[in-house]
């Protein structure tokens, strides 16, 4: 059972997470994200895509700051198995291609890092024909990146630690943390 105390370690299975992120500076972010979309596609109604599992707690703070209205869809894509990357990107739910054709699509994603989920998401998304693609990502690990991606927005730029919280998690464990926590070894 994880602590959802901001100050304090947690425990998820047998890893020690510490606090790398408030939940005061991750909402301020957001709410400048929110008004960045606002901004950038004003007049638009676009389909919010949501990467699950992680970007779920960004995607909803995200659109209720980007104060645009447009419909919600969901892509479930998969590579990671403990703390590592496996280089394999399986993908277990599709988008929804009335809601990409000829719209503005903000595609969500919680974390970029290698670069080999959205290397091989992004093809398979533009197939579908969308007016534009947006990418927001809340993390960016950019020393981790194998693969150039073209990121429109992002919320932060960290180093290559492995984290968890605000969605993120370690085996299922930790996406109900309001903070990001960062992996204690790697502290």
């Amino acid at each position: 059972m994880a602590s959802a105390d901001p100050l304090k370690r947690v425990q998820l299975h047998d890893k020690e997470f510490v606090p790398f992120l408030t939940h005061e500076d991750i909402h301020e972010r957001v709410k400048q994200l929110g008004q960045e979309l606002h901004h950038r596609l004003a007049g638009s109604q676009p389909t919010y895509l949501v990467m699950l599992k992680g970007a779920f707690v960004f995607a909803a703070d995200l659109i209720r700051h980007s104060r645009l209205n447009g419909e919600v869809d969901f892509v479930r894509t998969s590579s990671y198995h403990g703390t590592e990357t496996e280089g394999k990107i399986r993908m277990h739910l599709a988008p929804s291609p009335e809601l990409v054709a000829g719209r503005d699509v903000v595609l969500i994603e919680d974390i970029v890092d290698s670069g080999y989920t959205m290397q091989a998401f992004l093809p398979e998304l533009e197939a579908l024909n969308p007016k534009s693609i947006t990418l927001v990502t809340l993390l960016h690990k950019p020393e981790s990146q194998v693969v150039p991606v073209n990121i429109d927005l992002v919320g932060f730029v960290i180093p290559p630690h492995f984290v968890v919280g605000y969605g993120l998690d370690y085996n299922g464990l930790g996406r109900q943390l309001p903070a990001i926590y960062q992996l204690a070894q790697d502290f």
